[in-house]
């Protein structure tokens, strides 16, 4: 163990907590967001397949000596991959965003516990609708407390400066929205994926709308697809799962799919993570005082007005259909339908009329 600390009680002490944040607020959360964020849009223009002669010391502790097969994938299992371990960060980027805001205001140390961040994140309530309340409460006591989380004592409001808070609090709700929104039950995919990949995962499928009916032979145009003539709601890769959304909600299980589209997905990643980072400087120059270790990461330049709405636009989130009805048997289920930023559209497909048609030149 690294850390200058040992067990002296049954509670944190002042000194504990000193040591314990001292080592907490050197780390630089943006750079780990910015790395993954670059690694995974590399990773998603890479041809690169570890095989034996350039990665000899995976294959040599996997214990065989020919193993070109072993690591196989074509480009559209790449394209599943970054897009599921996309999905994922964004949600690490929400859920840090709003812990880190929860220890800063409505966080309290455990009874005898002396008062550490570290140990705020870590300790704060397992289930997200917990921590989501406890921050609108203490947030709402106080409306200039949002501000004083991002910015340095002293900072005058106005301008540019009263863009930024705007811009960080629409990304902050943000976090909020991917963390509880029960219209594809976003929150529900990343447990999915986290608790044994319970997820179908596609690169093949392509929905679009089109106004143009196939041809009596059953050949569709490609004159019939583009702008102003169909529209795509699923062209990129897509992640399916099952879901039964809150109790509340009265309903049964359900079917939803989510369009990912990369770099949409890690923009939002990269907004959050910008604006947890300010708090995390803030927060770092409010704990060391005026001896301010060299490590500590900078505060970044916040961005102005570049709001969610501006990032996902029109394009379509996700299908949501019903599988079963809810549980009384008798109430119809939630409508089927697209989801779009904030919006819903009920749409019904009539499986019992479903053709086939092929695509051809024309």
């Amino acid at each position: 163990m690294h850390l200058p600390i040992r067990a002296q009680g049954t509670t944190l002490t002042d000194e504990q907590a000193k040591i314990l944040d001292d080592e907490f607020f050197l780390s630089n959360p943006l750079s780990h967001f910015s790395s993954r964020v670059s690694m995974l849009l590399e990773t998603a223009r890479s041809s690169y397949e570890a095989s034996p002669e350039n990665e000899p010391e995976f294959f040599k502790t996997l214990g065989l000596d020919s193993a070109d097969s072993a690591l196989k994938f074509d480009a559209q299992h790449r394209s599943v991959q970054v897009a599921i371990d996309a999905l994922s960060l964004r949600h690490q980027a929400a859920e840090a965003l709003t812990r880190f805001i929860y220890a800063r205001v409505a966080a309290a140390p455990r009874d005898g516990d002396a008062k550490s961040t570290w140990l705020a994140i870590a300790d704060s309530p397992t289930p997200m609708i917990k921590v989501i309340e406890a921050n609108k409460t203490a947030l709402d006591a106080d409306p200039h407390r949002f501000v004083q989380l991002l910015f340095p004592p002293g900072t005058v409001v106005e301008g540019p400066v009263m863009g930024a808070a705007e811009t960080a609090v629409a990304w902050a709700n943000h976090a909020v929205w991917l963390l509880t929104s029960d219209e594809l039950s976003i929150n529900a995919a990343h447990n999915k994926l986290k608790h044994g990949l319970a997820t179908s995962a596609r690169g093949d499928v392509r929905i679009e709308l089109i106004t143009t009916p196939p041809n009596e032979d059953g050949t569709i145009p490609t004159s019939a697809f583009g702008e102003g003539k169909s529209i795509p709601l699923f062209d990129r890769p897509m992640l399916t799962y099952l879901s039964r959304p809150p109790k509340e909600l009265r309903q049964g299980l359900e079917a939803v799919s989510l369009r990912v589209d990369l770099p949409v997905v890690l923009t939002e990643t990269w907004m959050m993570a910008n604006v947890y980072a300010a708090m995390f400087h803030i927060a770092a120059c409010e704990h060391y005082g005026e001896n301010l270790p060299e490590g500590v990461a900078p505060y970044p330049t916040l961005v102005v007005g570049r709001l969610p709405e501006h990032v996902i636009g029109g394009r379509p989130l996700g299908y949501r259909s019903a599988v079963t009805l809810p549980p009384d048997g008798t109430t119809a289920p939630r409508p089927s339908g697209v989801a779009f930023f904030k919006q819903f559209w009920p749409m019904i497909i009539d499986f019992e009329s479903k053709t086939e048609g092929v695509v051809v030149d024309g």
